[in-house]
């Protein structure tokens, strides 16, 4: 190979015009989640990246993710929410049901409620309040005022931050996802993705990918959704969700490290940010199995850790109160 001047090899890659000093003075703040104690355990909230919330099942994965998407769109962001587990109804009922139980809306007139009591119907109202009214006339000021509390709260969902929240459910490949997050106009939105594992890597119309073993599949998913972050015209915080691998009674007592992600150990390298959910856990009287601990509240008890942040210090940690239904996580 012939002598290349050592000038010529500094201005490889190294955007034209910039000196490092810019890197410094153009740093994009972090994305707040809004959840104080995430953001606190971030610096600040979720830098450019992926940041990846992990936990063993039941352990407030979605809860998180639900209530972040929620408080992000309530400041205004857009967040584009891609679910393979849940369908739309529910991510919706969800991130409602969290907004609906924030005090200061109770000026408003919007009451608190339990998406899971609308879900299976105890809570629901009578339909035949609304025969025969348009979608469009459907809304909390022109209804009379014989709305019940719970319509009233989605409607003023829909009308509010509801309008910052897209729900994706229709189990799209991974790059037509990041296709359709690039394609967004206008600033780009945060994209959460629920969850990693699932995730396919082709499309409806693609084909190939059934062949792909896990560790294949999640490692492609990973990367698709960090180039996402790291490209031009898209999303640059992508907040995704991942299931754990099989959990050893050694693996709870040295507490929760990046081996824990499941099918791909590329998951945590690759990230950014990532986040353990760890439900304290007790022995049930009548079982004798390790079942998630329950304040006296009905909350569940347990701890969020930051097992990996390039922007400052892992090994943090913080405990955490949960109430599935109203979404809060103090």
């Amino acid at each position: 190979m012939a002598g290349v001047e050592w000038d010529a090899v500094r201005m490889v890659d190294r955007p034209e015009g910039e000196l490092a000093m810019s890197a410094y003075l153009a740093a994009p703040d972090p994305q707040p989640t809004h959840i104080d104690k995430l953001d606190q355990l971030l610096n600040g909230g979720m830098t450019r990246g992926l940041t990846v919330v992990g936990g063993p099942p039941s352990s407030g994965k979605s809860v998180l993710a639900c209530l972040a998407s929620m408080l992000m769109c309530a400041s205004g962001r857009r967040v584009v929410y891609a679910s393979y587990e849940m369908s739309w109804e529910v991510v919706q009922l969800r991130c409602a049901s969290a907004w609906s139980c924030y005090p200061a809306l109770r000026a408003q007139g919007v009451e608190p409620f339990n998406w899971g009591n609308v879900i299976n119907g105890s809570e629901r109202a009578s339909r035949h309040q609304y025969d025969g009214l348009m979608r469009d006339e459907l809304s909390r000021y022109v209804v009379g005022g014989q709305m019940d509390p719970i319509t009233y709260a989605l409607t003023a969902w829909d009308e509010g931050p509801g309008r910052n929240l897209a729900v994706l459910t229709g189990g799209y490949g991974v790059h037509e996802l990041c296709e359709m997050a690039r394609a967004v106009e206008g600033e780009p939105p945060v994209l959460v993705v629920d969850y990693i594992q699932i995730v396919p890597t082709a499309g409806k119309d693609e084909t190939g990918a059934q062949e792909q073993s896990e560790y294949q599949r999640v490692t492609e998913v990973v990367n698709a959704l960090q180039e996402l972050a790291y490209g031009q015209g898209g999303p640059s915080n992508v907040l995704a969700l991942s299931s754990t691998r099989n959990l050893t009674q050694a693996d709870y007592k040295d507490g929760p490290s990046l081996s824990w992600y499941r099918g791909s150990g590329y998951v945590g390298y690759a990230a950014e940010q990532a986040v353990m959910l760890v439900p304290d856990r007790r022995k049930d009287d009548e079982t004798g199995q390790l079942v998630p601990s329950v304040a006296q509240n009905g909350w569940y008890e347990g701890r969020m850790t930051v097992v990996k942040n390039k922007s400052g210090a892992s090994g943090r940690s913080v405990a955490t109160l949960m109430a599935g239904w109203c979404n809060l996580i103090s």
